[in-house]
């Protein structure tokens, strides 16, 4: 997987780049391989143990020398016009967050996501959690999609948490740095989804988590509050069978948030419907958007297409 991720990185049509692995902690496999690839900007740091993926990343930036950063998780990778796409029209000296649309890999299908771009004067926090749609990859910001200018970066940092680093650092340089999220519709980014079991985010402590909600503070609106804490939290306490997650996350979204109506339905068939059963009936629902996702961007290409033979 790492060398299908650094591959893709060396095959961007933008070439003017510079490739740093952090190799989180001991792993001799992987060192091996680094040390068989001939490409002479690549360069691999390795941690003595393992520090997370927020301190990873942190270490990988502080190490870079562009004017532009960008993060690939080892199982995922970019298509070719990734980079030249994002970084058209934009000069490291805005405060700009770069993201764009992802091809989401799963065991249930193939999907594109999110279905809706984060709007103009919307919350990023509102925008990932303040639900709006049944249906899973609605809102959706990968990691693998950032581009952000190097010193907008070192302003904040991803968190320190094994979950949830990516959104520490979105809230702190929207919200307390005024950077400007934008979202291209284009698909630019393939996240691998097919091994569930090896993803950082498959499982996490609800406590944890929601100690990372109230350390938020105003940065995070009730509404946003009130859908992290029912819809993500909630589902996680489901999965694990944690019935004491049930009041007191209840509890947490009335007093801190303004739970809507989606938060708490999802919330209750968490707990009511068997995790097999919403798989399916979320997979069911997310396909149809995907098929139509696709159709638009072939109409979209098609007419770039005519446009340019113009």
């Amino acid at each position: 997987m790492l060398r299908r991720a650094i591959e893709s990185v060396q095959r961007q049509t933008y070439q003017a780049i510079e490739i740093i692995v952090i190799i989180d902690g001991p792993d001799d496999v992987t060192r091996q391989l680094l040390k068989a690839t001939d490409d002479k900007r690549l360069k691999v740091l390795q941690n003595a143990t393992s520090e997370g993926p927020g301190r990873a990343r942190n270490r990988g930036a502080l190490e870079a020398s562009g004017d532009w950063i960008a993060f690939l998780d080892d199982d995922d990778e970019w298509l070719p016009e990734k980079l030249a796409r994002q970084l058209a029209g934009h000069t490291p000296s805005r405060d700009v967050i770069l993201s764009c649309r992802c091809r989401v890999e799963t065991p249930s299908g193939t999907y594109i996501w999110p279905h809706r771009l984060c709007g103009p004067r919307e919350n990023v926090d509102d925008y990932l959690y303040d639900r709006r749609s049944l249906a899973r990859g609605d809102a959706y910001i990968a990691t693998p999609s950032l581009v952000l200018p190097r010193r907008l970066f070192a302003a904040s940092g991803f968190g320190t948490t094994y979950h949830n680093e990516d959104t520490t650092l979105l809230l702190d340089l929207t919200k307390r740095q005024g950077a400007e999220l934008v979202m291209l519709y284009d698909v630019l980014v393939v996240i691998h989804e097919e091994q569930a079991w090896g993803s950082l985010g498959a499982t996490f402590d609800w406590r944890e988590m929601l100690r990372w909600l109230d350390d938020r503070g105003t940065l995070v609106t009730r509404r946003a509050y009130s859908g992290f804490a029912l819809v993500r939290l909630g589902s996680q306490a489901a999965n694990q069978g944690d019935y004491v997650a049930i009041p007191a996350l209840l509890s947490a979204a009335v007093r801190h948030g303004t739970p809507r109506a989606i938060h708490l339905l999802l919330f209750a068939a968490y707990w009511v419907v068997p995790k097999d059963l919403r798989q399916r009936w979320l997979a069911f629902r997310a396909r149809p958007a995907a098929t139509s996702a696709r159709h638009r961007d072939g109409r979209r290409q098609s007419r770039a297409d005519a446009a340019r033979s113009r």
